[in-house]
């Protein structure tokens, strides 16, 4: 379960580098190329990385019952 998350995070460090090094260099065109459908795919990816990472504990407690 921690290297899901651990994933998860390097991940939107990973893109939040890339975003960042092209503000730097001032290249406007790859961000507004990019960054719209990037936000997207970084919320779906961090929501079924969650929703993958409880499941487990979920599956757990009712097996317990």
């Amino acid at each position: 379960m921690a290297m899901g998350l651990s994933f998860t995070a390097l991940t939107l460090c990973a893109e939040y580098s890339l975003v960042s090094d092209w503000v730097k260099v001032e290249d406007w065109a790859a961000l507004l190329d990019v960054v719209p459908g990037m936000e997207r795919a970084l919320w779906v990816f961090t929501i079924v990385s969650i929703l993958l990472n409880i499941a487990p504990i979920i599956l757990e407690q009712k097996a317990k019952k």
